[in-house]
């Protein structure tokens, strides 16, 4: 068992179908948005899908579209691809580089292994989870306050 097995709990399978099922969301609360914008008439509260606040500014609900799904959903979609750079990345990331502290300074025995086990597949999960999260804002943005 390599080192990077040993301090990284790295299932890449697993974290690929996390990843893909991410992107599928993404994409779904994407679709959803772009037809809502371009097909929806909007109330009166949000004339041509413009949130205006209290001090006279306007914010398209197009760029927040944009920003806050259309950019994850592409980055989240850019990883799926380029899935076998991102699992070398993070492999690397558990090897030739990794020194305990108390090694680093001299107070520790190089040979002992890891206390502790970096969890990866549920970072991975979680992080994914909030992105997909993030990408459905906007809609909540729409449907509040301007439907």
């Amino acid at each position: 068992m390599n080192d990077s097995q040993r301090l990284l709990d790295f299932d890449p399978d697993f974290c690929r179908r996390i990843a893909k099922w991410g992107a599928v969301v993404c994409l779904v609360w994407l679709a959803l948005a772009i037809c809502i914008l371009a097909l929806v008439h909007p109330s009166s509260r949000c004339p041509a899908w413009t949130i205006h606040d209290k001090k006279g500014g306007a914010t398209s609900l197009w760029v927040v579209v944009g920003y806050f799904t259309g950019f994850p959903t592409a980055w989240l979609c850019f990883i799926v691809l380029r899935w076998k750079g991102f699992v070398r990345t993070i492999c690397g990331s558990g090897e030739d580089r990794y020194k305990r502290f108390l090694a680093s300074k001299g107070w520790d025995y190089e040979s002992k292994p890891a206390a502790y086990v970096f969890p990866v597949n549920a970072l991975f999960g979680f992080v994914i989870a909030m992105w997909s999260l993030l990408c459905s804002m906007p809609l909540w943005v729409m449907v509040l306050p301007c439907l």
